[in-house]
């Protein structure tokens, strides 16, 4: 975490630099450097990453149209409080995105469209399996078979998602186990061989596993609402 600290600054030497420092915040309010319901403070923020304010301006919009901040009143952008809610919404989407994906990646494939990334994508998902990027590695996989559905209009509503989809994944790592890497590889199958219909009933079954499995553990470590204690949705969860 401190390394990725440090090297923040030089991070932001590719792409428009307001995407490449939202991307940097996004990451920091992921991994809770910037913690829930925090005010960001632009001077500080400016002189860590070592840009002026016009850029770190232009990325607050990009990460409040995600959810990770909010602007108020008086304070300025502050750290959105991520709660049970936030999660459940995620699955929801997810559970109705992600299935549409894998069956437009596969049909692709059919196609003639090359599955070489997915599968790269799936073999480092592998090697990260019970490691510190596993969680990341994982995300990256799910966004690959995004790219390789070729869906204009849903790759613009993933983006939209795919940070909260990287921040569910870590506040749950004890979920990167062999046996998600198995769902995966089942999925990425499906997608290689070009079945459609059979990528998304996998799809499906792999998100809701992960809401099934992932809620409860979501219960324990989140508030319910952005004014309630972690713990209060416990019965709501099982």
């Amino acid at each position: 975490m401190g390394d990725e600290m440090e090297n923040g600054a030089a991070e932001l030497l590719a792409e428009p630099l307001s995407e490449r420092v939202a991307e940097v915040l996004r990451e920091r309010i992921i991994s809770g450097q910037l913690p829930a319901g925090g005010k960001l403070n632009e001077r500080e923020l400016a002189a860590d990453l070592e840009v002026s304010r016009i850029p770190l301006r232009e990325a607050l919009p990009l990460l409040e149209a995600e959810g990770f901040i909010s602007t108020e009143p008086r304070r300025g952008a502050v750290v959105h409080s991520f709660t049970y809610r936030d999660a459940q919404e995620v699955f929801d989407l997810r559970l109705q995105l992600e299935p549409l994906a894998a069956s437009c990646a596969a049909r692709r494939v059919s196609e003639g469209a090359s599955p070489a990334a997915l599968l790269d994508a799936l073999e480092s998902a592998r090697t990260g399996v019970n490691g510190v990027q596993a969680s990341g590695r994982n995300s990256d996989l799910h966004e690959e078979i995004v790219k390789l559905a070729d869906h204009h209009l849903l790759r613009r509503m993933t983006g939209l998602m795919n940070g909260r989809v990287r921040w569910l994944f870590r506040l749950t790592p004890e979920r990167d186990t062999p046996k998600m890497w198995q769902e995966h590889a089942e999925l990425v199958q499906a997608i290689v061989e070009g079945q459609p219909a059979l990528a998304a009933a996998l799809a499906s079954a792999h998100v809701e596993r992960g809401r099934h499995d992932s809620l409860p553990v979501l219960a324990e470590r989140l508030p319910a609402s952005e004014d309630a204690p972690a713990g209060r949705n416990r019965r709501r969860a099982r």
